[in-house]
């Protein structure tokens, strides 16, 4: 690698971009990195769920950019790119202003796919980040006021979905009628076995529906269009949750300039972009030749942004990059209230000390140290408050 005579770009601050910038910083403190992105604040999007049942509280997911990277020494923008000219080397933003750049790394994320089904984005719901976590909350809880009995349709029986749908009924009990819809024949089809036999389990004991071999044709303000193997049939709604998927962000880059596959920038394994050896794109934005099946996922992400550091050190050394090689380390899933499931690494836990594990993990994976301290003293203190209600309930029955 030449001489870094400008900053390091780093387009897109999510677990990705994140990774890459601190651990790049930490390996070569000397080196100047310049953060962009549109959000003020990192989205802990595991964490969310927590937040919606109140579980955790907001900041504990959702520490701001400014102080994370300002403690790290490394430049943050807040700005929305809508144009990377690679030919060039020049990056263009909405409030019209023009950078250029020596080296770019893009990792914009993912945005919610609707698949171009008619109705999903004006009747839907969402639960990408913390707008869509507010909308929610706030239809939740206005519902919580009315005592008629109503039908929720959470779309897609992914981790999202499946998350989501053991909350709710936790928080709200018999306020709503529950009904996961997910168009293969099982749920969690990706995820570890023991986890999907933990997931059923907790739809089963929650009496939450599950409608498999079902594909949703159609959203309307007051019905929700669903076909399977007996037909087509439409079905009162009142809230319908999309969790069905999601399509790279990339409405900033060009056609011609880079070669995509499924939606997403083709790169090889040490994550260049083809024709543009100064240019890498990692995290959901990317696809590596010849490991097409990686999950997309904070976990990959966070490898990827970690071993992009490790080979831009290498290359400012003068040395050959080397390539990427994934190390599933496992899954966890929340499950309601206080429960969660985890399988990896040679062991499987489930229930109430596999949610306090795996909020403890994530605790410890916050990118903002101050915030994550903060957040494990939260949860330790709240810990004795939590057996307390613990024992009272288990003394009950």
């Amino acid at each position: 690698m030449k001489s870094i005579q400008k900053p390091i770009v780093i387009v897109g601050a999510g677990f990705a971009g994140m990774t890459f910038a601190l651990n790049l910083k930490n390996l070569n403190p000397s080196l100047p990195i310049l953060v962009v992105d549109s959000e003020s604040n990192f989205i802990f999007k595991p964490l969310m769920y927590e937040v919606l049942s109140k579980e955790i509280r907001i900041w504990e997911s959702t520490p701001k950019f400014a102080n994370i990277f300002s403690d790290a020494g490394i430049t943050f923008l807040k700005n929305y790119l809508t144009k990377i000219s690679f030919k060039e080397n020049i990056l263009e933003f909405s409030d019209e202003l023009k950078l250029s750049y020596q080296y770019l790394v893009i990792c914009t994320g993912s945005i919610p796919n609707s698949f171009l089904i008619k109705g999903v984005d004006e009747n839907c719901y969402f639960f990408n980040d913390i707008h869509d976590l507010n909308k929610l909350r706030y239809f939740l809880k206005k519902s919580q006021k009315n005592s008629l009995y109503k039908k929720l349709f959470i779309v897609g029986g992914g981790p999202s979905g499946i998350e989501l749908a053991c909350k709710i009924k936790d928080i709200f009990i018999d306020q709503f009628e529950i009904n996961v819809v997910e168009k293969s024949n099982e749920i969690l089809n990706r995820n570890k076995i023991f986890n999907r036999e933990q997931a059923e389990r907790a739809l089963e004991k929650r009496k939450i529906n599950v409608l498999l071999n079902s594909t949703v044709k159609e959203v309307s303000k007051n019905k929700i269009i669903i076909s399977n193997e007996i037909g087509t049939t439409a079905l009162d709604k009142d809230l319908v949750i999309w969790t069905a998927g999601v399509k790279p962000n990339l409405s900033y880059a060009g056609t011609d300039e880079i070669t995509k596959k499924f939606g997403r920038i083709i790169v090889n394994n040490k994550f260049q972009i083809k024709n543009y050896k100064n240019c890498f794109a990692i995290g959901d934005i990317s696809i590596i030749e010849g490991m097409e099946d990686l999950p997309i996922t904070a976990q990959v992400a966070m490898q990827e942004g970690n071993h992009l550091a490790k080979n831009f050190e290498l290359l400012i050394q003068g040395k050959d990059p080397l390539p990427f090689e994934f190390q599933d380390n496992g899954e966890m899933i929340s499950l309601g209230i206080g429960e969660a499931s985890i399988s990896g690494l040679g062991f499987t836990l489930s229930g109430k000390l596999a949610f306090e594990l795996r909020r403890l993990i994530y605790t410890s994976k916050l990118p903002d140290i101050t915030e994550s301290l903060k957040s494990a003293s939260s949860w330790i203190f709240q810990k004795k408050a939590i057996f307390k209600k613990i024992t009272k309930k288990d003394n009950s029955i």
